[in-house]
């Protein structure tokens, strides 16, 4: 399987923005082939899309943004919104500040936690109404108040001020948007301050029309032409104010084949063996396992679910570095499971709680094939 790059990833691209204020440049080095591209001296946009996979982008080479796409780079482990957009903001992946995934296990509220919406799966009350910041979920801090530059964040209105927007953005200018028009008004306003200031945009409706859609549909495909069109026009409206323009994503998606599913409730003497819901990704999930079990939950699935799924000891995936360099995380050994079920081919493995519905998502991302790892590196001087 393939793994992050990180000398070549989203995180040594902050790492680049960020300049000497980067959280672990000696562990995530700045893009090389940003060396010449004055990221403190002028104005920068990072714009990113979620969802905007360098494959998919490759599918379209007369698109705006393939033409100006100049690397690929990977994504970080699992490769999935809740940790490759704690890394972009943060500038350190899983390794160090500890998100894991849609489903996060935080031993700390004895639960298993959704950490965008910081509410607990299956319903309930966000934490933040509790007294509990959602900041308390990460061990690292909110970089972009620590920049010496002006900073504007342009994020979707119905996430801006979350309790997670502002524990990994802190408490940085907003410029909310419910239309691509807004958000690239909103990016042109941002360019025209003094200071050389760094514009941060986030559209997120390429990677909900994919999970719902799939990655080949019509509608994402017309979605993405939006895309390219409004950001084309958006160049041209901006010419001549010296600036850098940047767009990534934080990850890419696979469209999931209905036969390879593995349900969970449909194995009971698979189920028996855990002794939490699944958590992470459908790509990537961690497995909590009863006191022995290991040694049978993995020869249930070599048996019968070899061709669909590789099982690996999450210490072990830990030691080898998929989820980033250097001193790991104080809880990130609690947030991984025992063992790690990582998807091959289209798979994925799921369980469903009593009070959960039914649903198939027809994109998916976590694992770690070329479709979900690998992101666009699109570069314009316009």
């Amino acid at each position: 399987m393939l793994s992050p790059d990180y000398d070549c990833s989203i995180v040594n691209l902050i790492s680049s923005l960020a300049g000497s204020h980067a959280p672990a440049a000696s562990l995530y080095p700045p893009l090389a082939l940003l060396e010449d591209a004055r990221c403190q001296q002028r104005p920068v946009v990072l714009l990113v899309v979620d969802g905007l996979g360098y494959q998919f982008l490759q599918r379209f080479p007369d698109s705006v943004m393939a033409k100006h796409c100049v690397k690929r780079l990977t994504s970080v482990f699992p490769t999935t919104t809740a940790t490759a957009v704690t890394a972009l903001a943060l500038g350190v992946p899983a390794q160090q500040h500890g998100i894991t995934g849609w489903f996060t296990y935080l031993r700390e509220l004895g639960a298993v936690v959704m950490p965008l919406p910081f509410m607990p799966r299956g319903g309930g009350g966000c934490y933040s109404d509790q007294g509990v910041p959602a900041g308390a979920m990460l061990d690292a801090k909110a970089l972009l108040p620590n920049l010496a530059r002006p900073t504007q964040l342009s994020s979707p209105a119905y996430i801006a001020d979350s309790g997670f927007s502002r524990a990994i953005y802190g408490g940085v200018e907003r410029a909310s948007h419910q239309s691509l028009q807004q958000l690239f008004d909103g990016l042109a306003a941002g360019i025209r301050r003094r200071g050389d200031p760094l514009i941060w945009g986030y559209w997120t409706e390429l990677d909900a029309l994919a999970h719902q859609y799939g990655c080949q549909s019509v509608e994402v495909v017309s979605h993405f032409e939006q895309i390219d069109n409004a950001f084309a026009q958006w160049l041209e409206e901006i010419a001549g104010n010296d600036a850098l323009v940047l767009v990534t994503a934080d990850h890419g998606l696979i469209d999931a084949d209905p036969q390879q599913q593995l349900q969970i409730e449909r194995h009971p003497q698979l189920a028996k063996m855990l002794r939490l819901p699944l958590c992470g990704e459908p790509r990537a999930a961690f497995c909590y396992l009863r006191p022995g079990a290991q040694s049978d939950f993995e020869q249930y699935m070599q048996q019968y679910f070899a061709d669909l799924f590789e099982v690996c000891p999450s210490e072990q995936l830990l030691a080898q570095n998929l989820f980033g360099r250097g001193a790991a995380s104080p809880r990130i050994a609690d947030r991984i499971g025992d063992v790690t079920v990582l998807a091959k081919k289209r798979a994925t493995i799921k369980d469903r709680l009593q009070q959960e519905r039914p649903f198939f998502q027809r994109g998916v991302h976590g694992g770690l094939s070329a479709q979900e790892l690998y992101v666009p590196l699109v570069r314009v001087e316009p």
